[in-house]
């Protein structure tokens, strides 16, 4: 038991490293927080500061779930709910970072490289659904929605109910990435959201007050 819940605690420390706000400082952005959405994730970083750095992130951010979600099953032979709770821990982490003051970004990365650990196919094909999404309407939080809405369909369609509380666990992720974008769908019901392309806001207003 010990083993196990230092492991749950592992994920959500692990999960939690603020990549995007270290990458972005790192870059000359003292806290990403105050530009754009206030997101630490990689599409307000992409926007903030750019696509290499953007990219950084981003590979950060899915490692930080492949990583822990792995060794809890690879190493520490979590099983069942226990397994499901480690993996639910690592995204966690990431949405309410203990290094933040329990506040962080949206998961969507995180959670990638989550369901890459359960099960690859399933997060292959959510990202292809991401990818899809994306190219089509070049809004990356209608993209992000869609695709951890579609896991729990895609993780029955290849597995069944056989693992119900990786199920379950897929579910209250999707759930979980739908709510910490409340704001984007407010924006994209009013037609404010920014898509693929825009500048933060208030570093195009420094750059014209600059010039």
């Amino acid at each position: 038991m010990p083993v196990k819940v230092a492991a749950l605690v592992g994920c959500f420390l692990v999960g939690g490293i603020p990549a995007g706000l270290l990458i972005a400082r790192a870059c000359g952005i003292d806290d990403i927080r105050k530009y754009g959405s206030g997101n630490i994730g990689a599409s307000n970083v992409l926007r903030t500061v750019g696509a290499k750095a953007a990219l950084v992130v981003w590979l950060a951010d899915v490692a930080k779930g492949v990583v822990p979600t792995s060794l809890a099953g690879g190493v520490l032979q979590l099983e069942g709910w226990w397994y499901a709770a480690a993996a639910l821990a690592t995204i966690l982490g990431h949405c309410f970072s203990p290094y933040l003051g329990f506040r962080g970004g949206r998961g969507v990365a995180t959670s990638l490289g989550v369901l890459l650990a359960l099960d690859w196919r399933v997060g292959l094909s959510a990202f292809a659904v991401w990818i899809m999404l994306t190219v089509i309407t070049r809004y990356i939080s209608l993209s992000s929605i869609v695709a951890a809405l579609s896991a729990t369909l895609l993780y029955w369609l290849f597995n069944g109910t056989a693992h119900s509380e990786l199920l379950a666990c897929i579910l209250a992720m999707g759930l979980l990435i739908a709510v910490r974008h409340a704001p984007n769908i407010g924006r994209l019901l009013s037609g404010t959201e920014t898509r693929i392309g825009q500048k933060a806001k208030e570093l195009q207003e420094e750059a014209e007050d600059d010039g």
